[in-house]
């Protein structure tokens, strides 16, 4: 569940709890009838009212599609990979430093005019390994089968030679071609 649906929870969990409060005050005696009468009345002839409830029907409803919503896929874009695991220990790597190296060689390539690179992990190990996924956008000079080969050869090089992570699928999306400079990462020292 996402940040937003929390808040969206935390807010109508706190609007229930009131409302609780409220009727078992009313149902034990503890608020004097006329006084919940007179208040309910008045509430009922408020627009605020209205508008209170207008928002919590349409945050249940959201909430509601959250729990009926499918996850597409059990990856993660951020955390480490473990590359070696042994009695003594485990070697694990950022999946930031593989997505920043794999970047790197991507601008590296004559063509490349800029890259966004999206790293995929299992969650729970399944058999399945790293996946890539390159935007790219080009250079109307470059030939896009042998712009995308260079680039997947370059990548797959570096990770089998750096960390033995080998057979990881790239896929390739060239999402613009232009004719603008190169962008260029500015190093900040």
């Amino acid at each position: 569940m996402g940040m937003i649906n929390r808040l969206f929870l935390l807010f109508q969990t706190l609007c229930m709890i009131a409302m609780s409060v409220a009727v078992l005050g009313a149902a034990t005696t503890l608020l004097p009838e006329q006084l919940w009468l007179n208040e309910a009345h008045y509430a009922l002839t408020r627009y605020e009212t209205v508008v209170i409830a207008v928002c919590l029907m349409l945050i249940s409803i959201r909430l509601l599609a959250a729990v009926f919503r499918r996850a597409d896929k059990k990856t993660r874009g951020k955390g480490e990979y473990v590359i070696e695991s042994s009695p003594n220990g485990e070697v694990r790597v950022s999946l930031e430093a593989i997505r920043l190296l794999s970047d790197r060689l991507a601008r590296e390539v004559q063509g490349v005019r800029d890259v966004h690179v999206q790293l995929q992990s299992p969650k729970k190990q399944s058999g399945t390994a790293l996946s890539l996924t390159l935007d790219l956008v080009i250079g109307q000079e470059a030939e896009i089968s042998s712009l995308s080969s260079q680039i997947m050869e370059k990548i797959r090089r570096h990770l089998d030679h750096m960390m033995s992570l080998n057979d990881i699928p790239i896929q390739i999306v060239v999402s613009e071609v232009t004719d603008a400079a190169p962008v260029r990462k500015h190093r900040v020292v």
